[in-house]
């Protein structure tokens, strides 16, 4: 025991202090201080990071590119849809039968169509009416078997324009109570079907007198077809 306490003096109670408070304060000094300097780079790994720890305050905005997203990871419940434009193919979408691209498909409301529409000989078949005119078939029995078919246009108001293969009025002077054949009248007795496909007599036109409404169409006539004396089939196209 007096061997130690000889040992023992002020200079070592001294340094032995010193050395503590070196040791206590560095480490203090480290986790207080340490900044990302002081961290090697590469060194924090998924496991060391807390779960949870990192929120979008902590994201720098626009730094996540596609690369870093998983693949069908953004959903429709994710996309807000009011924010997507117009899909650059779909803009100009092409059926190369029926349409140039998808913005005309609208125009497909515009087309009209009676199918076919029979009649028996002595009688007339309503066949469509468009703004204000009104198309019709009309069926004859000319005896000896022979049937005509033929198609007619009026309108309810005055002042109209019509074109048609067989009659026409050009100065807008097509007029109430007046009948204007259009397409091509057939008459036989035997089975025909003219067809507006291979010919252009059966194109017509018509417009309202103050021009708002414009018809193009076809009309198709045929006798002992379709097992009915008289057959029609009138399209056409509005344009205003």
């Amino acid at each position: 025991m007096k061997q130690i306490r000889k040992r023992i003096t002020y200079a070592n109670v001294m340094s032995s202090i010193a050395v503590f408070l070196v040791l206590g304060g560095a480490s203090a000094y480290a986790a207080k201080k340490i900044g990302s300097n002081e961290i090697k780079g590469n060194s924090i790994t998924t496991g060391k990071i807390k779960k949870n720890a990192v929120t979008s305050s902590k994201i720098k905005s626009n730094s996540i590119t596609t690369a870093k997203i998983k693949n069908d990871a953004v959903t429709g419940a994710k996309v807000n849809v009011s924010t997507l434009g117009t899909v650059p193919s779909a803009t100009n979408a092409t059926n190369a039968t029926h349409a140039t691209n998808a913005d005309n498909a609208t125009n497909w409301s515009r087309y009209g169509t009676t199918g076919v529409r029979k009649a028996s000989a002595g009688s007339d078949v309503h066949l469509a009416t468009i703004g204000p005119f009104n198309i019709t078939g009309r069926c004859e029995n000319l005896g000896g078997g022979e049937f005509e078919a033929w198609t007619f246009i009026s309108t309810s108001q005055g002042g109209a324009f019509v074109y048609g293969y067989g009659d026409s009025f050009y100065n807008a002077d097509f007029n109430p109570g007046t009948d204007v054949e259009i397409g091509y009248g057939v008459r036989n007795t035997e089975p025909e079907w003219y067809d507006y496909y291979d010919d252009d007599e059966t194109g017509w036109t018509a417009a309202s007198p103050n021009g708002s409404l414009v018809l193009i169409g076809n009309s198709t006539n045929g006798v002992h077809v379709f097992g009915a004396d008289c057959a029609f089939v009138t399209s056409w196209t509005t344009r205003s």
